[in-house]
């Protein structure tokens, strides 16, 4: 399975990449939101983890057009906020909101919520 990655911090998006590609996920590491709907459009990704610093502008807005792209409006999102920032759901059912800090040896829980699970989470 393939999962895309939107982190601008090399060091964290090697962690991320070290901790799933030991459960065999296929991890695209994407640095700018420009490259991340190029190759949603080719590479088509079951899961996209955006961090907040990843977004330029407010998050709002990037949920709105990923959410309107015909090719990302059905992959499930994980945003990573950080502790002080205050980004409500869409209620689109299909984003999940992570405070940090939390534990990244359970990041792997959160992806197979999203991917192994993901009939259980997704209403029809």
């Amino acid at each position: 399975m393939k999962i895309f990655i939107c982190e601008q911090d090399p060091y964290r998006a090697k962690l991320i990449q070290d901790i799933l590609g030991i459960y065999n996920y296929r991890i695209v590491n994407v640095n700018h939101i420009s490259d991340l709907f190029r190759k949603a459009h080719f590479q088509r990704p079951k899961v996209i983890v955006v961090d907040e610093t990843f977004v330029e502008n407010s998050p709002h807005d990037f949920f709105r057009r990923l959410r309107k792209d015909p090719i990302t409006a059905k992959i499930p999102v994980i945003f990573i906020s950080n502790h002080t920032s205050n980004v409500v759901s869409e209620g689109d059912g299909l984003t999940e909101i992570i405070h940090e800090p939390f534990k990244i040896k359970n990041f792997r829980h959160y992806i197979d919520r999203w991917t192994i699970f993901r009939s259980l989470y997704l209403k029809n």
